[in-house]
């Protein structure tokens, strides 16, 4: 039986795809608070939507570390 080397992109692929669907499943379940069966005020909204979308920044600039930026002023 010879073991086939798994490659980094393969890797990517098989880890990521279930990761980014639980994240979306965790949003999904976030935006049952929109319901009525929840009281919130706009406050506490923008703080949780703060938070998620700052994880989400710091998260996508680790893939861009190292890249030159696409334009320069």
């Amino acid at each position: 039986m010879e073991k086939t080397v798994e490659t980094k992109a393969e890797r990517f692929i098989r880890v990521a795809e279930p990761r980014v669907g639980r994240a979306c499943k965790a949003i999904s379940l976030i935006g049952n608070f929109a319901t009525g069966d929840y009281e919130y005020t706009e406050q506490q909204v923008d703080a949780m939507f703060g938070a998620m979308q700052e994880a989400l920044d710091t998260a996508k600039a680790k893939f861009c570390k190292g890249k030159e930026p696409k334009f320069r002023f």
